[in-house]
């Protein structure tokens, strides 16, 4: 082949290969329960038990700030974002945008995990209307965090960090965490019978060809919901659905629950952006 054809078929290649690493500068995820990794599994039988879960109070902090334009100015390394309400920005080319109703939809997720393990006889949101009979719990929850921190690695070298990234080096940091309190009351007294927290956080070097999704919020919740809900079977007076093998081996194999940094306005010492 001709040397300045083949110089052009190469130079033609990169640039195909490199346009979609434009668009790696944003992102976009959404929430999905149940995520779609794990099979469900049954209580052996339903506890005599009506739950009425409350859509969660929500007591993270208002921080959502992003210093991702620093990743354009040659020289200059990176550029980051510390979002504690990820589903509260607005979508541009250098913003995480994710699809969610944490409050709401955390909630729900396990109105669905009672329903799908069968381990009440009935469990509803409060305020969804349709209910028949009075209930004999009442599950509260106070979301304390959910957020997204990220970075972008350009090396200085700006917009044409896409180069070193197709060459596989990575391309920044991901950050996930979420911690909701839980609180079973009974209906007849007010008293509570049971109190938890469900939380986790991980933070992953991402790279065109490797690394996790840039959003795990639904597979994170789902394991370690299931492996925390077994307590709620016992408290109910019924024997706990057993964990799928796949997710029994997923917790075996990861770490234990991590803290997330940032816990709210309720925290002793809330985060604040970095």
């Amino acid at each position: 082949m001709n040397p300045k054809r083949w110089k052009l078929v190469v130079a033609v290649t990169a640039v195909a290969l490199t346009i979609p690493l434009a668009g790696c500068y944003y992102s976009i995820g959404k929430w999905t329960y149940p995520s779609g990794l794990y099979p469900t599994t049954e209580c052996p039988k339903p506890a005599p038990a009506v739950i009425a879960v409350e859509p969660f109070i929500d007591v993270r902090s208002e921080t959502n700030r992003s210093w991702m334009p620093w990743a354009y100015v040659p020289l200059f390394p990176l550029g980051w974002t510390h979002f504690d309400r990820p589903e509260a920005t607005i979508q541009d080319q250098d913003t995480t945008r994710y699809r969610a109703e944490p409050a709401d939809e955390l909630a729900r997720s396990i109105v669905t995990e009672l329903r799908r393990e069968k381990m009440v006889e009935s469990a509803e949101i409060v305020g969804d209307g349709g209910r028949d009979v009075t209930p004999t719990h009442v599950l509260r929850g106070r979301l304390r965090t959910f957020y997204v921190h990220e970075s972008r690695w350009t090396y200085g070298l700006s917009i044409y960090a896409y180069v070193l990234w197709a060459l596989a080096f990575p391309m920044g940091t991901s950050a996930n965490g979420f911690r909701v309190d839980l609180e079973l009351d009974d209906a007849k007294d007010g008293h509570v019978v049971w109190t938890a927290s469900i939380f986790d956080a991980d933070k992953h070097v991402e790279g065109y060809y490797y690394g996790p999704e840039w959003y795990r919020f639904s597979w994170m919740w789902e394991r370690r919901l299931r492996e925390k809900i077994g307590e709620l079977a016992k408290v109910l007076g019924t024997t706990p659905a057993p964990l799928p093998p796949a997710l029994s081996d997923d917790l075996r194999q990861s770490p234990p629950a991590k803290m997330p940094e940032c816990l709210g306005v309720d925290s002793e010492r809330p985060c604040t952006a970095r």
